[in-house]
């Protein structure tokens, strides 16, 4: 049953709250890119041999050097996989052009940025996977670039390019649908049962070694957290049903709970308060002359958390 509650104009307390939720929603939608930022940092440095943090990211990349030399990585892979017959479309024949002397903020900087972006037009990504020259030399957004990053390495995987951990993933759970697509709707539906457990006082270990964590265990705790740990069932290693629906969920470099929604991901924790369908915000206008809402057809209208796609 759904929760509604009355936030009138004459009770401040209660209209900050949808408010302060929706700040909240923000907050974590801006803390779910972390964990991808840190994988492709990761990726960036194994696959480059370059130094670089998740503090350092955009500076690191914003004069687009180590953006063409991913590129030209890519584009020698697919050259061999051409020659050796394992791809037979026909490959973009640009060149790319790059200065590798470029200074941040720079126009040396931005054709260099430019013409990646154009590289990656000629190689299929599609708009929405690009971003504009001045969201990486003048540091406006990371999401842009990492969703752009991502392509990227999706771009390379196709050609032989070891993935980041994310891609991993997703490509084990295309595998897991193409030969179970039949199956999901079959299997038995566990309600996660939440045990709570008396901590207990222990000498750590002078030399203990990190403990890997458990995924359902993990799943379980978030769930808690989130108090919707009704709505989330266990189906079988890796595949939940949340709020009724089937959820692939997945552990990022054995910290990070990520949960595959449609092209892309999204941590655990925003997934369940974003998508909660329980606390539907009910506002109602006052006769005050300053209220903001008094500019709102009706009497009433309605802050709803979960947003639903068909």
């Amino acid at each position: 049953m759904s929760v509604e509650r009355n936030l009138s104009g004459n009770n401040a307390g209660d209209m900050c709250e949808g408010f302060e939720f929706q700040k909240k929603v923000s907050d974590l939608q801006e803390q779910s890119l972390g964990p991808l930022k840190e994988d492709l940092v990761d990726w960036l440095g194994k696959t480059l041999s370059i130094d670089l943090s998740t503090d350092t990211f955009m500076t690191v990349l914003d004069n687009g050097v180590y953006l063409c030399q991913l590129a030209k990585l890519i584009e020698s892979k697919a050259r061999e996989c051409f020659a050796e017959g394992k791809v037979t479309e026909p490959l973009p024949k640009m060149k790319l052009k790059c200065n590798n002397r470029a200074q941040s903020g720079t126009w040396f900087a931005r054709d260099n940025t430019a013409n990646f972006l154009q590289w990656g037009k000629e190689w299929g990504m599609k708009d929405e996977c690009l971003f504009d020259t001045e969201t990486l030399v003048s540091h406006k957004k990371e999401k842009p670039v990492i969703v752009c990053l991502l392509e990227l390495a999706r771009l390379g995987y196709k050609y032989g390019l070891e993935p980041p951990n994310i891609i991993k993933m997703e490509n084990e759970i295309k595998h897991e649908e193409d030969d179970e697509e039949d199956e999901v709707d079959a299997l038995p539906q566990k309600t996660i049962e939440i045990v709570e457990k008396r901590p207990t006082k222990a000498a750590a270990p002078a030399n203990k070694k990190p403990v890997k964590l458990d995924l359902d265990t993990e799943v379980r705790r978030i769930a808690t957290k989130c108090r919707c740990q009704q709505h989330v069932k266990r189906i079988r290693e890796g595949l939940y049903s949340i709020f009724g629906k089937t959820i692939f969920i997945r552990l990022l470099m054995d910290k990070h709970l990520m949960v595959r929604v449609g092209g892309g991901w999204d941590t655990l924790e925003h997934y369940l308060i974003h998508h909660d369908p329980s606390q539907v915000y009910t506002f109602h206008r006052s006769n005050s002359r300053d209220n903001i809402l008094d500019n709102v057809d009706g009497d009433r209208f309605l802050y709803v958390r979960g947003k639903y796609k068909k």
